[in-house]
C-alpha cells in the first residue's frame, strides 16, 4: 500500500488533535509543523519543501496566508469551521452562563452565523463578526479588535479560531472561548484529502504521449530548413531526456514521445511552463499534441487527435486530451480554455461549438459580449459568431440588451447579454466552477 505523505500546519493543541485522528487512517503518514503565531505558516511552507503529497492546515487562516508559497504539485487542504463547531462553542457559553451574550466572533462564514442564530431562535441576540476572506491576518490586530468590543461593553465574551489570539486575551483575563473542530469534521477533511492523494497518484501514473510535428511545405526545403528540422529533432529529443521518455520517429515526420503524466507535469510545472515549444517555434513551425490515458494506446490515440486539432486551430499551438476526453489549449498562453469533445446523450443540442464558447466565455469572465469579441476570441468568423448567437437567442440563453457606444468606426454592433447558467446547463458543466461571480465583467 502506497502511503501518502501528509504535512499537518497549526497551533500545538490542533495539530496534535489532527494527528491522533489521521492515525485512523493506515494510507496517511503524517509529520506536525507548528507556529506560535499564524502568521508564521507561510515561512514554514517556504522551509519545508521536501517531497510530499498534501498540507492539511488547523483552518481557513494559515491557509490562506500560505497558499502562495504552496507547491505546485502538492494537494492542500484547510479544516473549514462548520455548523457543528459553531453549534459547540454556543453550548460551551449557555453551559457557563446559562444565557446567550454579545458574542465577537471571527473568521467564520457570516451566512453560518446568521443561519445558526436563526435555527436556534436567537437571532434578536446581537453579534459582532470580522472576517477577512484572503486578506492576511495579523494575529495581534486581530486581539486587539476583540479586546476594545470588550472594553467599550458592546460585547460581553470573545469566540475566536486563532489560538494565538485566545491564549492572549486569556492572559487579560477576557472572557474568550476556542472554537474547535469537531472529531467529525476532522476526519471528514482527512478522507477527502486522502481520496484526492490518491487519485492524484493513479492520474500521475497516467501513459502520456507527446506527438512533435513540424509544419512546412515541400517547396520550401532547402538546406538551412533540413539544418532547423535536424535542430529541432535534437531539441525534442534533448526534451525527452528531461521527461526520462523513450523516443519514436515514423515515417510521416511525427516525433514521438512517451512518459507518465507525474513527470510531464513536474517538469511543465502543471502544464503552465511550455517555453520549449515557444524556443522550437523560433526556427520553424512545430504544433505538439498531448494524451493522457491509462494505456499507452489510448494515450497515443489521444494525442493524435490533439495534434491534430492544434493544427488546425493555431499553428505553433499545443493542445491536450486527456482520459475523460476532455481537450485542453492552446496550453501555455493565457487563452488556454478547456472542454469536453464527448457529447451528452442527453442533450442533442450539446454541440463542440458550443461547449467551446462556454469555456471561452468562463475565461474572459464577462457576460455581455459582441460578434466581434467572439470572432477574435474563438479565432472564426462573425458570421459563424452570429450564428452562435442567434440559436443561443432561440433556446432564451441569451438576448440584445443594446449596441455599442459609437466610440469606433463603423456601425456599433449589437450587445448580447448571456445567460451563464442556463449555458452551463446546456452544455453539461458546472457553472460554480466555472463563472467566479467577483470577476464577472459586464
Amino acid at each position: 500500500m502506497i502511503k501518502l505523505h501528509v504535512f499537518i500546519i497549526g497551533p500545538e493543541p490542533l495539530v496534535n488533535k489532527i494527528s491522533k485522528i489521521a492515525m485512523e487512517f493506515n494510507e496517511l503518514k503524517t509529520k506536525s509543523i507548528i507556529y506560535e503565531k499564524v502568521e508564521e505558516s507561510a515561512i514554514l511552507v517556504r522551509e519545508h519543501q521536501e517531497p510530499k503529497d498534501i498540507f492539511i492546515f488547523a483552518g481557513p487562516t494559515p491557509f490562506f496566508i500560505s497558499k502562495k508559497d504552496l507547491p505546485l504539485n502538492v494537494i492542500s487542504y484547510y479544516i473549514p469551521f462548520k455548523g457543528s463547531d459553531i453549534y459547540r462553542t454556543l453550548l460551551e457559553i449557555y453551559e457557563k452562563y446559562h444565557h446567550y451574550p454579545i458574542i465577537s466572533f471571527d473568521i467564520i462564514e457570516p451566512h453560518s452565523i446568521e443561519e445558526i442564530y436563526e435555527e436556534m431562535g436567537i437571532s434578536r441576540i446581537p453579534y459582532e463578526l470580522i472576517t477577512f476572506k484572503e486578506v492576511p491576518v495579523d494575529s495581534d490586530e486581530l486581539a486587539n479588535y476583540h479586546i476594545k468590543l470588550f472594553k467599550q461593553g458592546k460585547v460581553h465574551v470573545v469566540a475566536t479560531t486563532l489560538n494565538s489570539v485566545y491564549e492572549r486575551l486569556k492572559l487579560l483575563n477576557v472572557p474568550v472561548f476556542l472554537m474547535k473542530h469537531t472529531n467529525a469534521n476532522i476526519r471528514d477533511t482527512l478522507c477527502k484529502a486522502m481520496l484526492s492523494g490518491q487519485n492524484q497518484k493513479k492520474e500521475e501514473a497516467q501513459f502520456t504521449v507527446l506527438q512533435f510535428q513540424m509544419i512546412y511545405e515541400e517547396r520550401e526545403r532547402n538546406e538551412q530548413l533540413s539544418k532547423d528540422c535536424h535542430l529541432i529533432k535534437q531539441k525534442i529529443v534533448e526534451f525527452g531526456n528531461l521527461l526520462f521518455s523513450s523516443t519514436n520517429l515514423s515515417d510521416s515526420g511525427i516525433i514521438t514521445l512517451y512518459t507518465t503524466r507525474g513527470v510531464f507535469e513536474k517538469v511543465t510545472k502543471r502544464r503552465r511552463d511550455f517555453t520549449f515549444l515557444k524556443e522550437m517555434n523560433e526556427r520553424i513551425t512545430v504544433n505538439l499534441g498531448i494524451g493522457y490515458a491509462d494505456t499507452a494506446e489510448s494515450a497515443a490515440y489521444n494525442a493524435r487527435n490533439a495534434l491534430e486539432f492544434s493544427i488546425r486551430e493555431k499553428r505553433g499551438s499545443s493542445f491536450l486530451i486527456d482520459a475523460e476526453k476532455r481537450i485542453y489549449g492552446p496550453l501555455g498562453t493565457g487563452e488556454t480554455v478547456n472542454y469536453p469533445l464527448k457529447k451528452s446523450n442527453d442533450n442533442k443540442q450539446n454541440s463542440l461549438t458550443l461547449r467551446k464558447f462556454f469555456a471561452w466565455l468562463s475565461m474572459i469572465q464577462k457576460k455581455e459580449i459582441t460578434t466581434r469579441e467572439i470572432s477574435i476570441g474563438m479565432n472564426t468568423s462573425e458570421r459563424h459568431a452570429a450564428r452562435i448567437l442567434k440559436s443561443l437567442c432561440e433556446n432564451n440563453i441569451a438576448r440584445i440588451i443594446g449596441k455599442e457606444t459609437m466610440n469606433q468606426k463603423g456601425r456599433p454592433r449589437i450587445v448580447y447579454e448571456i445567460d451563464y447558467t442556463k449555458l452551463a446547463k446546456l452544455v453539461n458543466e458546472k457553472e460554480e466552477q466555472r463563472m467566479d461571480p467577483y470577476l464577472l465583467k459586464p
